[in-house]
């Protein structure tokens, strides 16, 4: 079975709008977390196995996800894992009556950022820690964001700068062509008023042309 009930009127704080999936065999556990997550002011969608819950991961994005351990059809550890690597931005948390350090720590591995033990604590509990694992995961992102901005910034700052040394590369070989065709320049007009005249220095003159007009080039 699974819900796809939208937002209730009742919003709170900045979570205003966030959907959060609720995975769980037990009808009394969906219907108490439903009602304690909408009056926090978040969009709930519920599923009852693995199944469904992948059938509204495919269309849905969540804010978090509360998966039970195990399900009828599975491990809620896999479906933890699998939304982790279909929504990173998915904050889930798991929910067991068996709690033991080897699951919690199986848990946390896949992705999970804590755990709620059953029977639930009260509700407020449920609220915040969902709100904590929501803000959590939008710092996170946020960080993300501006990492990634800052190594787009990087990237091309280090293009400017191999930009400005590939320009100045070009300006050097500019002006030593520049003082090249200078002195050759010298050497001709020296070339003409002393030897003005003479054809074979002339010729050797018409050379040194060619030759400065294809260092101009």
């Amino acid at each position: 079975m699974l819900d796809r009930e939208g937002p209730s009127l009742h919003t709170a704080g900045t979570v205003e709008g966030e959907s959060i999936l609720v995975v769980d065999d037990e009808a009394i556990v969906l219907d108490v977390l439903k009602v304690a997550l909408k009056k926090a002011g978040f969009a709930v969608f519920t599923a009852s196995r693995i199944v469904d819950a992948q059938a509204l991961a495919h269309g849905q994005r969540f804010a978090c996800a509360l998966v039970d351990k195990n399900l009828p059809d599975g491990s809620g550890l896999e479906l933890i894992k699998m939304l982790r690597a279909r929504q990173p931005d998915c904050t889930c948390l798991v929910m067991t009556a068996y709690p033991n350090a080897d699951s919690i720590l199986e848990a946390l591995k896949l992705g999970a950022v804590d755990y709620l033990e059953k029977p639930f604590p009260h509700v407020s509990i449920i609220q915040e820690k969902v709100k904590a694992a929501v803000e959590r995961q939008r710092r996170l992102a946020a960080l993300s964001a501006r990492v990634a901005e800052m190594h787009a910034l990087k990237a091309a700052n280090e293009a400017a700068a191999a930009e400005e040394l590939m320009l100045q590369a070009r300006v050097d070989s500019l002006n030593f062509k520049h003082q090249r065709v200078m002195a050759m320049l010298r050497e001709v007009a020296l070339a003409i008023d002393t030897q003005a005249g003479d054809e074979a220095a002339m010729r050797k003159l018409a050379m040194k042309v060619a030759t400065l007009l294809h260092e101009l080039k």
